[in-house]
């Protein structure tokens, strides 16, 4: 196979510096002349948190080669120009894989298919130190996967070239993995670059974190009006948690802040980086691509907005990175008073304020769990009955047909209870499908269609999975509720993800 590493730069030239410590038959492409002749004549210098070494590897300013597999790591900007250049020496199955800040993978797909089109998250550091030298800063993983979220061979193969560099995640969600660095490179990056301030003086000042808290939370809104199903930022942090209905929500973001900012509070973003270079940023790239989504969605997003603007205005010279930018900032966004008035030191308690859905889908989770906890219980406590020569002889049940059946009286009269509270609280006799829907909408993400309700996922059965008993309960759980007031059937799938349909007679 022969690779081919498309931008020399920090990311690039250290990967496909180790993919060629690894044996693989790879050369590193980049315009920068300098660069390459450094390269090619003393092999390329890489120090940093693994050590020193010097590493002898191919590197050119023009293609002449066809190659399988090659691996994109210029700027964003810059992407369409490098794939104009790399198309006509790709293979014609050969794939693209995107080392990228931002999400570029669907520019790269236009020009070569969703199924040669493999995108990437980059978890670890590095820098541009001079032409044949670069710098890691920092340890971290690849999460790779396709648009599509198919599982291949192909995907499978790129995963075992790039472990030459550092451990691979395969994921079914990668633009989920893209977007949530995307929305952590949006709000730190580019208010790093305005203030001119590495991300401790962000988190610890109290005119700039309300003004990061409030770009954090319109980022948020704009990918869940995407329904992109943001993924956890290095497997800890859920971005999810960002969003900021009421002031609960806005302390335990300013809590989740600061504790970032103890961790990575000598980071110094890229955008910065290219700034002191004279270069120009990727904020077209980053913030830019969510505004251009949510223009195309209609949403307002002014913070956003006025965060790319006067990126724009420092890249032209027309302002420079200073404190002093906030007072413009104010002047053309308003803050809520409460936010700049809040004590910091007021935060012991505020990570664990939930949001309002987190504590529903934890209530429900507790609910269930609950009721199937008393089942088991039930069957432990039947069990010393049935399994007596005495209950042998005269029940001749076993303990899980006698616990069902008590669960299922249960649910039958918790159903009927339930219409009528249903029925007094909207002041009207709502039809078995209306109260069905109610109680099945608060379970989980529920839709109607005709006569028919289905439930995208079971609480009650994730929660005898949890406890080991799912064989043993009798599903569906929620026929027996349905019986208290309406005339319904279930299809009986209960497993995990699985749909459960729920047709009303």
């Amino acid at each position: 196979m022969k690779l081919l590493m498309v931008g020399g730069g920090a990311i690039g030239g250290i990967t496909a510096a180790y993919i060629s410590m690894n044996g693989y038959d790879i050369t590193i492409y980049d315009i920068d002349e300098e660069h390459v002749r450094k390269i090619n004549e003393n092999g390329l210098f890489i120090d940093g948190v693994r050590g020193e070494k010097r590493v002898k590897i191919k590197a050119v300013t023009e293609l002449a080669d066809k190659y399988d597999i090659a691996f994109l790591a210029v700027k964003s900007q810059y992407t369409k120009d490098a794939m104009e250049a790399l198309l006509p020496h790709l293979k014609e199955n050969g794939i693209v894989v995107s080392l990228q800040n931002g999400i570029n993978e669907e520019i790269i797909a236009e020009m070569v298919g969703i199924g040669r089109t493999v995108g990437a998250v980059t978890g670890w550091g590095a820098t541009n130190v001079a032409p044949g030298h670069l710098r890691q800063t920092s340890e971290g993983n690849f999460i790779i996967g396709r648009l599509d979220g198919k599982i291949t061979p192909e995907l499978e193969e790129v995963k075992k070239i790039l472990e030459s560099m550092t451990e691979v995640i395969i994921t079914d969600n990668i633009m989920g993995h893209l977007w949530t660095k995307l929305l952590i490179n949006s709000a730190i990056a580019s208010l790093g670059v305005i203030f001119g301030v590495e991300l401790k003086e962000l988190v610890n000042d109290k005119k700039l974190l309300p003004i990061m808290v409030a770009l954090a939370d319109e980022l948020v809104r704009v990918a869940k009006s995407l329904d992109i199903k943001l993924e956890k930022f290095e497997g800890m942090l859920d971005v999810n948690l960002f969003r900021i209905d009421d002031f609960d929500d806005f302390k335990r973001v300013v809590a989740i802040m600061k504790i970032a900012g103890e961790k990575y509070k000598k980071l110094k973003s890229s955008m910065w980086q290219d700034i002191e270079k004279g270069r120009k940023t990727e904020i077209d790239y980053i913030n830019g691509y969510v505004e251009r989504k949510a223009e195309e969605l209609g949403i307002a997003t002014p913070i956003n907005k006025l965060v790319i603007k006067m990126v724009k205005e420092i890249e032209e010279g027309k302002r420079k990175p200073a404190y002093e930018n906030v007072e413009d900032f104010y002047k053309e966004i308003r803050i809520p008073k409460k936010w700049r008035e809040f004590d910091y030191s007021d935060l012991e308690y505020a990570i664990y304020n939930l949001p309002i859905n987190y504590k529903h889908e934890n209530a429900v989770k507790m609910a269930s769990l609950h009721l199937i906890g008393l089942t088991y219980a039930y069957a432990q406590a039947f069990g010393k009955i049935t399994d007596s020569i005495l209950g042998k002889i005269f029940i001749r049940k076993d303990k899980w047909e006698i616990a069902n059946l008590v669960t299922a009286k249960y649910l039958e009269n918790s159903g009927k209870k339930f219409a009528e509270i249903a029925n007094e609280n909207y002041k009207k006799k709502l039809k078995p499908i209306e109260t069905a829907f109610l109680y099945f909408n608060n379970l989980g993400k529920a839709e109607i269609n005709g006569n028919k309700i289905i439930l995208k996922k079971c609480p009650y059965y994730e929660s005898a999975k949890f406890l080991g008993i799912e064989k043993n309960i009798d599903f569906p759980v929620c026929r027996h509720f349905l019986k208290g007031f309406a005339n319904a059937k279930c299809n009986g799938i209960c497993e995990g993800n699985k749909e459960c349909v729920i047709e009303m007679r």
